[in-house]
């Protein structure tokens, strides 16, 4: 990529780097959802439902299982909200790296600052793309990801399988 005026190559390295371990820490995000998920359910028919589900879906089956948990009593109330607690959380952090993958990407004239235009509320604002940015958002991914697996190694212990 180049700038507008310029023939001089932008050099997106450190963004594109950044962008790449934001991606792969929403992954390791879905993964502690669907973990959970899969921990939480009893049934072959429970735990189909966490398969190829998008994430905001995933999120929902989950708390839908930690509901059910909590009425079979196989975790306590308290376990059950502090669950809940952590999935909520996971909807406004995808929605930041939705932001991200989902933006459009532009340059200022001469090379100036990477932005991105997104869309919320239905306004188009734009947003600075910088690598400590995104390097804020991955490191929330990364640290709701483990709260939730270890959430789950409190609650249901290190060994067992998925599922019944």
């Amino acid at each position: 990529m180049t700038t507008e005026h310029s023939d001089i190559p932008l050099d997106l390295t450190a963004i594109e780097a950044a962008l790449g371990r934001m991606v792969y820490r929403a992954g390791n995000l879905e993964a502690a959802v669907r973990y959970v998920g899969g921990r939480l359910a009893i049934t072959p028919k429970e735990l189909q439902k966490l398969d190829g589900v998008p994430a905001g879906r995933l999120v929902n089956e989950a708390k839908g299982l930690g509901e059910k948990a909590a009425v079979d009593e196989r975790i306590s109330e308290a376990e059950r909200d502090e669950l809940v607690k952590l999935l909520d959380d996971v909807g406004g952090h995808l929605e930041g790296r939705n932001t991200y993958i989902h933006g459009v990407w532009l340059t200022k004239a001469n090379g100036e600052s990477f932005v991105m235009l997104s869309q919320k509320d239905w306004q188009v604002k734009t947003r600075p793309l910088a690598p400590e940015e995104i390097g804020k958002l991955s490191g929330a991914l990364l640290a709701l990801s483990n709260d939730i697996f270890d959430w789950t190694v409190r609650v249901f212990g290190e060994e067992g399988e998925t599922g019944s």
